[in-house]
């Protein structure tokens, strides 16, 4: 009489969409059907949708997960790839997009999670001067992983006067396409320009020369219809045309509003939290936390507390999922990571020392996303 249990398919589903990734991946060798379930795009797909999201921080070449109770703090790396320039990253879902250079000419897509990616095809390149944006986005509609690249001409008779030059790029169809002129609005983004997200749109902050400086503006990209728009920002952000000035989207989605970090020029300089209650509404714009930086002194006056020794002003990283607005703070020689919770009127060192120049950060669930590609995925 034999000792095998089989379970109906229905069990074995449930079963298998509650286990890790590097766990699945193990399985995959047990058999064919096995191998056949865990890598259809409706399971990698189901078990994704199951799959908790984490806060991800990057440092250099490699990922931290910090502390996730009953979890200790987890460590993921990137591929490397020797001589190549620190990446700029952009995160969706369990996908991480790496974009070397200022240029953006050497493009992959990783999972660190099962350690595999997708080197893209080279983009275009271009005469002149320039520098190029590029980030990650999902299509729910074509259930398709697209990467937009932004091209700004930085020579002196277009800068800040003519329409940044767009691509796109499928996952699903492993090829560039370029946008047609004039989808995207007049403006310029800066090489290293952070990016958020509310709601499935992409935004930057980005900027336009008009009579009398710079204009402001938050760049939105819908990945589902390929267009762009804007969001005004409050009179006194839109206006700041400082290069020392700096404006960064930081929160937004899933829910939460969009968030802007402002940090003013001069000392001593304001350091805002502004957040904006009806989107699109330029008029629902509210400061709701300052910092103000002096010299060596930060001051948050509405907590009633002061550090000392910060070298530079705080770093807005991002928002997290409970509203928690995570700093980068130099104090006393120390790079460390600070949380600050508005509403509880908190700030509190999180003990996590960074030991790289930039630190990215996003949303992160660990997934099986790529385990299903056969074409050009490469394991490391």
């Amino acid at each position: 009489m034999s000792d095998t249990v089989f379970f109906p398919y229905e069990v074995l589903l449930e079963i298998l969409r509650r286990l890790p990734p590097k766990t699945l991946l193990r399985f995959t060798t047990v058999c064919k059907s096995w191998h056949s379930l865990i890598t259809q795009p409706s399971f990698i797909s189901l078990h994704h949708r199951h799959s908790p999201s984490f806060l991800l921080l990057h440092f250099t070449n490699r990922f931290l997960l910090p502390h996730r109770h009953p979890h200790p703090s987890t460590t993921l790396y990137l591929p490397c790839f020797p001589h190549l320039d620190c990446p700029v990253l952009s995160f969706c879902n369990g996908l991480v997009c790496v974009a070397y250079d200022d240029r953006c000419q050497r493009v992959i897509v990783c999972n660190p999670c099962i350690r595999r990616y997708v080197i893209l095809p080279t983009p275009l390149d271009y005469p002149c001067y320039y520098t190029s944006n590029v980030a990650l986005g999902f299509d729910p509609t074509k259930c398709d992983y697209k990467v937009v690249r932004l091209s700004c001409m930085v020579d002196d008779e277009r800068f800040g006067l003519s329409a940044p030059h767009v691509e796109v790029f499928s996952l699903a169809t492993g090829s560039w396409r370029t946008l047609h002129h004039g989808i995207a609005p007049v403006c310029y983004l800066a090489g290293d320009s952070p990016h958020g997200f509310h709601d499935g749109l992409l935004h930057w902050v980005a900027k336009r020369c008009v009579i009398g400086g710079w204009y402001n503006f938050v760049l939105s990209f819908n990945f589902e219809s390929e267009m762009f728009g804007e969001v005004m920002l409050p009179e006194g952000l839109a206006r700041s045309s400082s290069d020392a000035v700096m404006i960064k989207v930081v929160g937004g989605g899933s829910g939460k509003p969009l968030t802007v970090y402002h940090v003013g020029e001069g000392s001593p300089c304001s350091c805002d939290i502004w957040v904006m209650k009806e989107y699109g509404e330029v008029e629902s714009w509210n400061k709701v936390f300052s910092f103000v930086m002096s010299g060596f002194c930060l001051e948050a006056p509405s907590l009633g507390m002061m550090l000392t020794d910060v070298e530079i002003p705080p770093m807005g990283l991002c928002v997290t999922c409970s509203g928690e607005v995570l700093l980068l703070l130099d104090v006393a020689g120390r790079r460390c990571l600070y949380s600050l919770d508005i509403e509880r009127k908190s700030f509190t060192d999180l003990q996590i020392e960074v030991d790289a120049e930039f630190v990215y950060s996003g949303y992160y669930a660990e997934n099986l996303l790529l385990l299903n590609i056969a074409s050009g995925v490469v394991s490391y």
